[in-house]
C-alpha cells in the first residue's frame, strides 16, 4: 500500500465518510504517488523530567540539596591528597638525612652530624603529621561526598518521560525510581 493510498484512507475512516456495506468496495480519492524519497532528519531524544507535585521547584541559582556537601567533600579529600604529598615529602627528606649520616659516620664532624639528624627529625615529623592530616582529611571526606550525593539524589525527580523517533517510528519510555 502506498503512503498516499494509506493516508487517504486513514483519512477516511477518522472522518466516517467511509460507510461501505458488507461486500460493497468504496473507492479512496488518493494524491499521485510521490516517486520521488523522502529525506528525514533523525528526531533528537531529550528526556522530560516531571517534578513531584507537591514540590515546588527551586529558584534558579540557588543549589539542590546536598550540592554543598559535595563541594566541601572534594575540598577536604584533595586536602587529604595533598596531607599523603606532605608525608611523601617527608618521608623523601628522611631518607636523604639517613643516607648523609651514614656518609658521616667515618668522619669525626659532630655539628655536620647534629644537622643532619635535625633533617632527619624534620623529615620524620612532615612523614607524620601529614599521614595523620591526610587520613583524619580522607575520613572526613569520603562521607561527606557520599551523604551530599544521596541527598541530591533523593531531591531529584522520581519519574523521568523520553519521547523519541525519527526515521519512520516513534517512542515513549516511561522511567520510575521507589
Amino acid at each position: 500500500m502506498t503512503r498516499a493510498l494509506a493516508i487517504g484512507l486513514a483519512l477516511a475512516l477518522v472522518s466516517g465518510t467511509a460507510r461501505a456495506q458488507p461486500g460493497e468496495a468504496q473507492p479512496v480519492e488518493t494524491d499521485p504517488v510521490q516517486t520521488e524519497p523522502v529525506q528525514t532528519e533523525p528526531v533528537r531524544t531529550e528526556p522530560v523530567r516531571t517534578e513531584p507535585a507537591t514540590r515546588e521547584p527551586a529558584p534558579r541559582g540557588e543549589r539542590a540539596p546536598g550540592d554543598r556537601m559535595v563541594s566541601a567533600g572534594v575540598g577536604v579529600v584533595v586536602a587529604g591528597i595533598l596531607g599523603y604529598g606532605l608525608m611523601a615529602a617527608g618521608l623523601g627528606i628522611g631518607n636523604r638525612a639517613e643516607d648523609d649520616l651514614l656518609a658521616l659516620l667515618e668522619h669525626d664532624d659532630l655539628a655536620a652530624r647534629r644537622e643532619v639528624l635535625a633533617r632527619g627529625r624534620l623529615g620524620n615529623r612532615l612523614a607524620i603529621a601529614g599521614a595523620v592530616a591526610a587520613t583524619a582529611a580522607l575520613a572526613v571526606g569520603i562521607p561527606l561526598i557520599v551523604i551530599g550525593r544521596r541527598r541530591h539524589e533523593a531531591s531529584s525527580p522520581r519519574a523521568t518521560v523520553m519521547v523519541g523517533g525519527g526515521g519512520g517510528s516513534f517512542g515513549l519510555r516511561v522511567q520510575g525510581r521507589f
